[in-house]
């Protein structure tokens, strides 16, 4: 099994992921030179409510939708309590007091944000064990070609195989809650196929066999750097889908 780690994944907290997401977490310490870091929210936790995202106390995206993406904004660098609060829509409560609404934790970690970092912290896996992830970003991109990472986050779903144009094979397993490395990709119109593994194929031991299941099409940029999500469920609704954010949107904060 290919296990294709990157130094982006800080912590995971709650749900079925376990320890075995918490290996290889050390985080360098943060730079007296550089005392900055930006932080978005990214919810892919399907069926899960909006939701908004406190640091430290501080509340750097709310009311966000499954599927979206939030703005970057900029904190101090440190360590931090990381909170999720899921805050259900009350169709009759006016819009002005919407700070009224109760929320309720929905994850929690803690992560040391290091200076000059941009993290994305991820709602992930189903309303009742919502987990709490936190990959740091690049934002420095190539030049002529897009970059694209990949992040398996539909918790139903076996372990996944990724692959480009003429069934390529892009990254050749990554189970759920895990993150590929960055890939460089030919910018322009491209899919990108997703299909179980082949250890995984009908719960047997099929080396030579991937079932497809969703293809997902994409407009990338060159000298942009990406990460598409596969959320959704595989068995239920909302059926898996491709969330595309895109990193170097923080760029214009720095």
């Amino acid at each position: 099994m290919v296990r294709q780690w990157v130094s982006a994944v800080l912590c995971a907290v709650g749900g079925s992921l376990g320890t075995g997401l918490l290996a290889g977490c050390a985080i360098p310490i943060a730079s007296a030179e550089v005392a900055e870091v930006q932080v978005r929210l990214v919810h892919v936790a399907p069926n899960a409510p909006r939701i908004d995202l406190e640091v430290g106390g501080v509340r750097a995206a709310q009311g966000v939708a499954y599927g979206a993406v939030s703005e970057y904004v900029r904190m101090p660098a440190g360590e931090y309590d990381i909170v999720l609060f899921s805050t259900p829509e009350n169709p009759g409560q006016p819009a002005s007091s919407k700070d009224s609404v109760a929320r309720t934790v929905a994850a929690r970690t803690v992560a040391n944000l290091r200076g000059g970092g941009v993290f994305s912290v991820v709602a992930a896996d189903e309303p009742n064990r919502v987990t709490v992830l936190v990959l740091e970003d690049n934002i420095n991109p190539l030049f002529d070609q897009a970059l694209v990472r990949f992040v398996h986050a539909a918790p139903d779903a076996p372990p996944l195989q990724w692959q480009g144009e003429q069934g390529r094979v892009l990254i050749p397993q990554l189970a759920f809650g895990q993150v590929s490395t960055f890939q460089a990709m030919r910018p322009g119109f491209t899919q990108i196929q997703v299909a179980t593994a082949p250890s995984a194929s009908g719960g047997q031991m099929s080396p030579s066999r991937s079932i497809p299941l969703q293809r997902f099409d994409l407009q990338l940029e060159a000298g942009k750097v990406y990460t598409l999500y596969v959320a959704g469920l595989l068995r239920s609704n909302p059926s898996l889908s491709g969330v595309l954010a895109e990193e170097t949107r923080a760029r214009r904060l720095l």
